[in-house]
């Protein structure tokens, strides 16, 4: 959080606030796998894309969890990940 007191931690984040999702798999501690998301972009994708933005996240639970017991995990999972990179544009 940003520099707040007790009486404006709860307030809303300033507008210049950058905020971020980050998306990591660890093996034992060591990162093999890291995305970020910037919030701003990302509420732009669910006004326009509710369903595939909500595939896709679900997506990244499923790949983890499929290639969990597979040889080449990292390998395979950056390319069960790579596979929704397909999803279709939105539709003007």
């Amino acid at each position: 959080m940003p520099d707040v007191g007790l009486t404006t931690a709860n307030h809303p984040l300033p507008k210049h606030a950058k905020v971020v999702i980050k998306y990591s798999v660890e093996v034992e501690g060591l990162p093999i796998y890291q995305e970020s998301y910037d919030v701003e972009k990302l509420a732009e994708e669910i006004r326009q894309q509710p369903e595939i933005v909500k595939d896709l996240w679900f997506r990244r639970i499923a790949c983890v969890v499929d290639h969990r017991h597979r040889p080449a995990f990292s390998a395979g999972l950056t390319a069960c990940l790579a596979q929704e990179r397909r999803a279709e544009p939105p539709a003007n």
